[in-house]
């Protein structure tokens, strides 16, 4: 009777440790990317955006976005320029703050 306990508890150790085995790289993975801080020095325009950018953020009712890195800023002014030459301007087609859109079509977004 003892090495039945026994050998059910190794057994439940044995499923534990194969399902973390499993599951612990597939929540990593599943994880989103969050881009660093540039390792360039910032063009003037983006100097710029980013100076404009700190200066109202904290202000706007999406407060949250003020928390963003100067990494995530950049890669949001882009992608709000990728989205305006797709021919996608506005919160609902971009889903970025619209702060972030405003500063960027008159920022970065190439003429």
């Amino acid at each position: 009777m003892a090495e039945t306990r026994q050998e059910t508890a190794l057994t439940t150790l044995k499923m534990l440790t194969a399902g973390l085995l499993l599951v612990g790289p597939a929540l990593l993975a599943c994880a989103p990317a969050v881009p660093a801080d540039p390792l360039t020095p910032p063009t003037p325009a983006e100097m710029q955006f980013l100076d404009q950018a700190r200066r109202l953020l904290p202000i706007t009712p999406d407060s949250m976005v003020a928390f963003n890195s100067d990494g995530e800023l950049l890669d949001q002014g882009r992608q709000a320029c990728f989205m305006r030459d797709q021919g996608r301007v506005g919160y609902e087609a971009s889903m970025l703050p619209p702060i972030v859109t405003q500063l960027a079509l008159v920022y970065l977004c190439p003429k």
